[in-house]
């Protein structure tokens, strides 16, 4: 399934640098390899808890920067976090799953020691 993935300037800068970090060339590829490990987590609350999902700084200012293919059940596990955690609400389901991806990039920001891609 493929998304307009929706991402703020700070994600594209942690997206870069984790590219740089894991010899990774696209941003898709860089994001389906953290949404893949986070989810293989198990745990949903070290990953999306409070402090990762509040925004830092204008939570709608979040904007479509490129497309992603997500699997199926991937895009379910996201769905299903998005309604498990009191997010702000969104209009599409897109700008939904783009939140779960947004703390997902802030948890291995601030947890690099937590990925292996």
């Amino acid at each position: 399934m493929k998304i307009n993935l929706s991402l703020k300037d700070t994600h594209l800068d942690i997206l870069e640098d984790l590219k740089k970090k894991y010899s990774v060339s696209s941003n898709e590829e860089i994001v389906k390899k953290c949404v893949k490990f986070a989810l293989q987590l198990q745990n949903d609350d070290f990953v999306f808890g409070s402090e990762r999902e509040n925004c830092k700084g204008g939570c709608f200012s979040s904007e479509p920067q490129f497309k992603i293919e997500i699997d199926e059940d991937d895009f379910n596990k996201l769905k299903k976090v998005y309604q498990n955690y009191d997010f702000s609400e969104y209009e599409t389901e897109e700008e939904e799953i783009s939140k779960t991806i947004r703390c997902i990039i802030n948890f291995v920001e601030e947890e690099p020691s937590s990925i292996s891609t």
